[in-house]
């Protein structure tokens, strides 16, 4: 059995993008040149995915990739990462299951992002065809390999075979998480809920409700944004059945999902329930943030205020600025409590420096010292890359906060020693903001500027949650 492209596509991106938050919000190096951004890393309750297909101008399909003599490397090697998935899913769909661990040496020596994916395809596959087989060798692989190897095998498992994977999945939860230490087995019971409902749902839901407490949500929740997406109707048909605490789960993702499809009949419904009414207007007004954040924003104020309000509109405002900065900065400054904007204007500001540096500048000097003002400078700080260093350092110096300080100053400077690397050493010299480490590796980037080196440029990219 061959998994529809479509739908391995949809989770292959799906975990992809998991993997890669999960792998940055790992990383530490204390104020280095490689240091990741924080990540704010929020659930979300409903994932929508619209089938993928490739045709050619005449309506039939195109022909992708090869077996023979590097095709792999030819696959990966194409423009547009929508094309090479679709290439790698013809030439994985094509192996003999005698060829899947040949597959996975293949994968070693290339660059990480190719590799990722790769890798989860190629186990989606085997997963079909042996899945214990596949997951078995996923946990041989290293890290980071092992997540999405873990990712794929248990992808293809559960659309190939929900209801034996849930098996495996109660005799021992643990062994099924996708993180280090059993960590994120709730994803898996989300997935394979989900997928088990696609074909026999009160199967999945009677499965759903023997697990424990964190993880029968999770996949009630899965089953619930599976059944709300074909015929929400139906699908709080089917909720209504459940206990409070169940019930509870359900609504929220079937809120979660309804939003995105037809918000306006989502709000009616929401309106119409009693006790518990915030809980899903919360879901729903969070998961539009990802399709319409000015819509959701105007939602938000049908919320009752407190922290919970001011993370979501926090959340918002960062989804809006990817959009539109400017609407975004204006809605989060004029409308949000403190506590929203303090979480909020970091990401609001690293996306209008790069269109207003001067007003994002206006800004921060109407703040008084605190959160708030040093969230915006970092933002600034991170977001503006078109800006002098020499500037920009010295308003990093202004941020309060010790740790975020030295984080900000130290970054900047990495940048300085590859622009300007004299000037970058003297600075070396005065200053104390910088540790003894990244100040020695500093000098010795700046030292290699000023031979003529060729120095990379380093990441300056805005930090998750300011």
């Amino acid at each position: 059995m061959v998994m529809k492209p479509s739908v391995l596509i949809a989770v292959a991106a799906l975990l992809f993008g998991g993997a890669g938050g999960y792998l940055v919000g790992s990383g530490k190096d204390n104020g280095s040149e490689a240091e990741a951004s924080k990540v704010d890393a929020r659930s979300k309750k409903a994932v929508s995915s619209r089938p993928s297909g490739t045709v050619s101008s005449s309506g039939g399909p195109v022909t992708r990739g090869t077996r023979s003599g590097g095709g792999l490397r030819e696959i990966l090697s194409e423009p547009g990462q929508t094309s090479r998935i679709m290439s790698l899913l013809e030439y994985y769909s094509d192996l003999d299951p005698s060829e899947f661990e040949g597959e996975v040496q293949k994968l070693q020596g290339l660059p990480m992002s190719q590799r990722m994916l790769a890798m989860n395809l190629l186990f989606s596959r085997w997963a079909e065809n042996d899945p214990k087989g596949s997951w078995e060798r996923s946990q041989q692989m290293g890290f980071p390999e092992m997540f999405m190897a873990r990712a794929g095998a248990v992808s293809g498992w559960a659309a190939s075979n929900p209801e034996a994977l849930a098996r495996e999945y109660s005799n021992d939860p643990n062994e099924f998480g996708m993180g280090p230490g059993g960590r994120g087995k709730g994803d898996t019971a989300a997935m394979i809920a989900g997928e088990w409902a696609k074909q026999n749902p009160d199967a999945a839901l009677k499965w759903a409700q023997t697990l424990d407490e964190g993880e029968a949500a999770d996949a009630i929740g899965g089953i619930f944004n599976e059944l709300s997406q074909k015929d929400p109707q139906e699908a709080l048909r089917m909720a209504a059945t459940l206990d409070d605490n169940a019930r509870g789960d359900a609504y929220e993702s079937i809120a979660a999902s309804w939003a995105i499809s037809d918000y306006a009949a989502a709000d009616r419904w929401i309106s119409s329930l009693g006790e518990g009414q915030g809980k899903v207007r919360f879901a729903a007004i969070e998961s539009l943030a990802n399709a319409s954040p000015s819509q959701a924003a105007r939602e938000t104020a049908k919320l009752p205020a407190g922290e919970e309000r001011d993370e979501l509109v926090a959340e918002v405002s960062r989804e809006w600025a990817r959009q539109d900065a400017p609407s975004a900065f204006e809605w989060l400054t004029e409308s949000g409590s403190e506590g929203a904007v303090e979480e909020g204007i970091g990401r609001v500001v690293g996306a209008l420096a790069r269109e207003d540096p001067e007003r994002v500048l206006d800004y921060i000097d109407s703040q008084d010292a605190g959160e708030v003002r040093d969230n915006a400078v970092q933002g600034y700080v991170y977001g503006n890359r078109d800006a002098s260093p020499a500037d920009t350092i010295r308003l990093a110096e202004t941020i309060s906060g010790e740790e975020d300080r030295q984080r900000a100053v130290t970054r900047v400077a990495y940048e300085w020693a590859r622009e300007d690397p004299q000037a970058t050493l003297q600075y070396l010299e005065t200053t104390e903001v910088i540790g003894e480490d990244s100040r020695q590796r500093i000098s010795e980037m700046a030292e290699r500027a000023a031979a003529g080196e060729e120095v990379g440029r380093s990441f300056r990219g805005p930090p998750g949650r300011r």
